[in-house]
C-alpha cells in the first residue's frame, strides 16, 4: 500500500465512544459469544478480544481515550507531580534565560520571546514573564513583513553584541563590530535603534 492510500485508510478508521466498547465487552460476557456479537456490532473478532484484555486488566480505568493514560489512583499521583516539577522547571528556565533582557525595554522582550518561542509556546512565555500575549501578538504581526525583516535582524545583532560586551558598548563601538560582521550602519543609526532598544551604557565616567 503506498503512502497516499495508507493516508486515506487512516482518516477513515472508524473511532469507537468508550461507552460503546464498555457496553460491546459487557455483551460479550452476557452472551458468551465473541463471534456473534462481533457481527452484530460490526467489530471483529479480534479488536473484541483486545477490548476484554484491556477491560478485564484495567476494569472502569479502561478506554480513557486517545492521547491519555491508563493509571491507577498512585501512579496518577505521580504522574501529576512530575507534571508540575516539569512545569515548574520549565519556568524557572525562561525566567533565567530571559534576566538579561528584562531590564532592556520591552522590545527586547519581545525579541527574546520570538526567538525562545522554539522551546515552549508563547502563551507560556508571556505568561511567566508578566507580558500581555496581545501586546506581544499585535508587535510580531507589524514586524514580522518583507520591509522590517532586514531592521529586526539588525536590531536583534546590536542588542545581542550589547549584551555580549556587558552593557559597556556605545553606539560608536558597537557600529565598529557591526561593520566587522557585514552590517553598514551610520553612528547616528546604531544610536537610533539602541535607542529604540532601550540600550544604554551602564558604566559609569571616573
Amino acid at each position: 500500500m503506498d503512502q497516499s492510500n495508507h493516508q486515506i485508510s487512516k482518516k477513515n478508521r472508524r473511532v469507537y465512544e468508550r461507552t460503546f466498547k464498555e457496553k460491546a465487552v459487557l455483551l460479550s460476557y452476557e452472551r458468551s459469544c465473541i463471534e456473534k456479537v462481533g457481527e452484530e456490532l460490526g467489530i471483529t473478532k479480534s479488536l473484541l478480544n483486545k477490548w476484554r484484555k484491556d477491560f478485564k486488566k484495567y476494569g472502569e480505568r479502561s478506554f480513557p481515550g486517545h492521547g491519555n493514560l491508563l493509571l491507577n489512583p498512585e501512579e496518577e499521583k505521580i504522574y501529576l507531580l512530575k507534571k508540575r516539577i516539569k512545569k515548574a522547571e520549565l519556568d524557572s528556565f525562561i525566567i533565567q534565560t530571559a534576566a538579561p533582557y528584562l531590564s532592556s525595554g520591552k522590545l527586547r522582550i519581545y525579541f527574546f520571546i520570538q526567538d525562545f518561542e522554539k522551546n515552549c509556546s508563547a502563551k507560556r512565555i508571556c505568561k511567566v514573564l508578566g507580558i500581555a500575549q496581545r501586546s506581544y501578538s499585535r508587535w510580531k504581526n507589524h514586524y514580522i513583513s518583507e520591509r522590517n525583516k532586514r531592521k529586526i535582524e539588525l536590531l536583534q545583532v546590536i542588542a545581542t553584541l550589547f549584551i555580549t560586551k556587558k552593557k559597556r558598548y556605545g553606539p560608536k563601538r558597537i557600529t565598529v563590530e557591526l561593520r566587522k560582521r557585514g552590517y553598514i550602519l551610520s553612528i547616528s543609526t546604531t544610536a537610533r535603534y539602541m535607542k529604540e532598544l532601550g540600550l544604554f551604557v551602564s558604566i559609569k565616567k571616573p
